[in-house]
Order: C-alpha cells, then structure tokens, then sequence
C-alpha cells in the first residue's frame, strides 16, 4: 500500500518520524524539491510524493 502525500505532509510526516534515517531522506529530498522549485519557478503545491509501506518517499507528479 501507498499514501499520497503533499508538501505540507510530507513535512507533517517527517515530524512525526521516530529515526533520523527517514527524516535524513527526507531532508535531501526537500532539497532537491527546493532547487527544482527554484530553478523552474515551481510552488510547493507542484509536487505530489508518495509514501510506501517500506517507509520510502519519493516525488510522484510534478506539475508544471
């Protein structure tokens, strides 16, 4: 199973995370959204993440 998520919740998510390992991806992965964002004039409301059961994000939409 998968969750979608939003910026806003990825960050609630990465609150909530009990180990630094999954808030370490996702610090790098906020990064990456952040020079994305920059480099082509995106807002945070661009990106759709999801969540899998193994705990892994990643970046699923961006909409351009």
């Amino acid at each position: 199973m998968r969750k979608q998520l939003n910026y806003d919740e990825l960050l609630h998510t990465m609150r909530l995370s009990n180990s630094d390992d999954p808030f370490n991806r996702g610090t790098l992965l906020l990064t990456l959204v952040h020079e994305v964002m920059e480099e082509k004039s995106l807002n945070k409301q661009d990106f759709i993440f999801t969540q899998y059961d193994e705990g892994y994000i990643l970046i699923t939409q961006v909409n351009t």
